[in-house]
């Protein structure tokens, strides 16, 4: 089954997320679970002293590697609560579809089957970071940014943006100190950083206006960059408010 991502990337699963559905019957009215991806698999067997592991026929033997909790979606306050929890512990939200609590069985075959998509989403974005590790430690040390991109590929939303930041200052710095070694290292970074966020966020935007030195290329960047956290925040009237500003400084002719 393919799982519905409304925060986090598929490509890049957080390996934790909550899981949430809508009544069959009433859609304001919402159920939700919590999916952890262990980081190290765990063999039960080992845990349980042989007279009882017997009992536990072949799972036993098999090494788990995800588990939903709880094994039944729970009902939860409202879609605003599960929204704001996934934001505040960094985790993936992903809809489930719907729920009947009464259908106890198919509820448990629903949640055993996100369980074992996000599993497998987790572990072959697992095996891509591997990879990339392994090809980063064959390149000669003056590679590049290789370094920069697997550590963005690590951090969650909210920290890139915080990286974003402090990327643009540097190259505005750099842009007004005419220091050509760091804006161009800059520009790499940002347009590296870029990969991982969102298209909304228009980054090709945003750094055109950070390359424009002109107090109008100043002022779009840090439009482009707030309309940015607005995004993240969901603060529709602030990315609004910030989009008629841009418009109009757009609509602008750029100074010669």
């Amino acid at each position: 089954m393919a799982l519905t991502f409304e925060i986090g990337d598929p490509e890049r699963p957080r390996g934790h997320a909550l899981v949430y559905f809508r009544d069959h019957l009433d859609p304001e009215t919402f159920y939700a679970i919590y999916v952890t991806i262990f980081p190290l698999p765990v063999n039960i067997a080992k845990y349980v002293p042989p007279f009882l592991a017997s009992s536990l026929g072949p799972a036993s033997n098999a090494e788990i590697s995800s588990f939903p909790m709880p094994p039944v979606p729970e009902e939860v306050e409202s879609y605003e609560r599960i929204a704001k929890l996934a934001e505040a512990r960094d985790d993936d939200l992903i809809y489930g579809g719907t729920h009947s609590p009464k259908d106890v069985p198919s509820a448990m075959q629903a949640v055993g089957a996100i369980a074992q998509e996000y599993s497998e989403m987790w572990t072959a974005f697992d095996g891509s970071l591997t990879t990339a590790a392994l090809a980063e430690a064959e390149e000669p040390a003056d590679a590049g940014l290789s370094v920069n991109e697997v550590m963005y590929s690590f951090l969650g939303e909210k920290d890139r943006l915080g990286e974003l930041s402090k990327l643009v200052v540097k190259f505005r710095y750099a842009l007004e100190g005419e220091d050509r070694e760091m804006r161009d290292e800059t520009d790499s970074e940002l347009r590296t950083l870029a990969r991982y966020l969102p298209e909304e966020y228009r980054m090709e935007k945003l750094i055109d206006a950070a390359m424009d030195s002109s107090d109008r290329g100043t002022r779009l960047a840090k439009l482009y960059l707030d309309r940015c956290y607005g995004l993240f925040d969901s603060d529709s009237d602030r990315v609004e408010s910030l989009e008629r500003e841009i418009r109009a400084i757009e609509a602008i002719e750029p100074a010669d």
